[in-house]
């Protein structure tokens, strides 16, 4: 099976032997987005071309893509995402408020107008409530439980250590225990 050879137009974008630099267009625009920072594959989709023409295209203008950038981007996108869940929680909880009012709206109706509509009222808060309500997966809650566990974990090793610098002994010796017996007394005493 003959190699797959890419059109003359994309195989001549990389820049010449002379360092000139790119010598198409869609070259120097791949050489710009990359000099912007953003990621060979984000760089494919918006200008079509394929991932590996764009990395060929990038070396060969001296510029290299690492994933030293993308665990950043990637902690910032989860900050984000938990931000927004914990908004459209929020709106959740509050249709959930409206929820209340219509039903008691629905319970004190005097005319079948007024009932149709607090019922249609339910009805349609009862179904954006739904909506709102984020989803949580197993692997989100799995995450969750781990980054508070690490959260944990530092702090205590945080105290540890500041017990240990205050003091001078090491926080699992005897000595370290007499000394926080000897706190908690003094702290209970009046």
């Amino acid at each position: 099976m003959p190699k797959y050879e890419e059109p003359e137009s994309i195989g001549n974008e990389v820049a010449e032997a002379s360092g000139e630099g790119p010598v198409h267009p869609r070259a120097e625009i791949v050489v710009v987005l990359a000099q912007q920072g953003i990621g060979r594959n984000e760089i494919s989709r918006r200008t079509n071309i394929p991932a590996v023409s764009v990395s060929r295209i990038a070396e060969a203008n001296g510029i290299y893509f690492d994933g030293s950038r993308i665990e950043p981007a990637m902690k910032a996108l989860r900050t984000r995402i938990a931000e927004l869940k914990e908004g459209q929680a929020g709106i959740a909880l509050g249709l959930h408020e409206d929820i209340a009012v219509a039903r008691m709206l629905l319970r004190t109706a005097r005319t079948h107008r007024d009932y149709a509509f607090a019922a249609k009222s339910i009805s349609d808060l009862t179904q954006s409530a739904q909506r709102m309500t984020p989803e949580v997966s197993d692997q989100e809650e799995m995450e969750e439980v781990k980054g508070s566990l690490a959260e944990f974990f530092d702090n205590m090793r945080a105290v540890r250590d500041g017990f240990e610098a205050q003091h001078g002994v090491p926080f699992e010796s005897e000595e370290a225990r007499r000394i926080i017996e000897q706190e908690e007394s003094e702290n209970e005493q009046p």
